[in-house]
């Protein structure tokens, strides 16, 4: 089952008590609906079964014209779903004046609660929308028939959650959150609680692992750059031993010179402590510029 059929199958746990909320939510579901000539009748497309018969019942309850609504199977881009047709005024005239951009969506629908906008939400969501989890994290889309309806969708989802993003994508509009906080943020205003805390937690659990990898990868950086620092010194060091002429640095540099060979991986903050007893990092500074010192001259006797 995909992630999107979990939060739906989620979404319908919901009971729905108040009559305008219906109205709201079955706007939301038939939000995709396209009216057909000469009938004028408005017919929606689904993939799922289980969402035209919700819609077909609402509508029929809502909205009964004394026929029963029917749902047909059909094709649609070569992919298998269920078609209702309906010729309700109400909701004919719902998706009219949105399409002529007459009216906003709570003013068409009438949102007469603080639950509606929610509800018609949902049903947008049931009908409309798909979630892909992709390498990056989560991406979810609403496909909008027409420029009028995305325009109002997206005024609904920017007062509720976030201003989507926006694409075209073969003749339909793509309003879509990239941002699994965004996304947990929907889902929670939809009502699909265990989808929006199961993406809260994995957004944390990934960024935690990030955080992880970040901190490694910058001790390993740290530490590779403080081993590359010191070999120039260990280099000169190592040359007066093979010279014989270590004893040339008197006993407190070579003390300092041979610690910097057994602690090769500590920094000069480090090193500078290890000393007994410690000295100042500015101090073991000046020790190591003048082993360098001692070995480049050595090197220009011998050439």
């Amino acid at each position: 089952m995909s992630f999107t059929e979990e939060i739906v199958n989620e979404l319908y746990d919901f009971a729905l008590n108040k009559t305008c909320c219906r109205k709201a939510f079955l706007c939301g579901l038939l939000y995709g609906a396209l009216r057909e000539e000469p009938s004028r009748q408005y017919k929606s497309f689904f993939y799922r079964l289980n969402d035209a018969e919700c819609a077909a019942a609402l509508i029929d309850a809502q909205f009964f014209t004394g026929v029963k609504t029917e749902i047909k199977q059909t094709n649609r881009g070569g992919h298998s779903g269920y078609t209702i047709s309906f010729a309700s005024k109400s909701l004919s005239l719902v998706l009219s004046d949105i399409d002529s951009r007459k009216k906003s969506i709570t003013e068409a629908i009438g949102f007469r609660c603080e639950e509606c906008q929610n509800r018609f939400l949902r049903g947008v969501f049931i009908s409309s929308a798909t979630v892909a989890r992709p390498k990056s994290g989560y991406h979810v889309e609403f496909s909008i028939v027409g420029e009028a309806r995305a325009d109002a969708l997206s005024q609904i989802l920017e007062e509720s959650v976030a201003r989507p993003s926006r694409a075209k994508r073969s003749g339909r509009i793509g309003l879509y959150y990239k941002s699994n906080a965004k996304i947990a943020d929907l889902l929670h205003v939809i009502g699909a609680s265990n989808a929006s805390y199961d993406l809260t937690n994995l957004s944390i659990e990934r960024d935690i692992r990030n955080n992880e990898n970040r901190a490694t990868n910058c001790v390993t950086s740290n530490i590779k750059r403080t081993v590359g620092a010191s070999m120039r010194y260990i280099e000169a060091i190592q040359y007066l031993e093979k010279t014989n002429n270590i004893a040339l640095l008197g006993e407190e540099l070579e003390y300092t010179a041979r610690l910097r060979v057994e602690y090769f991986e500590s920094s000069l903050s480090e090193l500078a402590m290890i000393h007994n007893p410690p000295i100042s990092k500015s101090g073991l500074n000046a020790r190591l510029a003048k082993i360098l010192a001692i070995a480049d001259s050595v090197k220009e006797e011998i050439l």
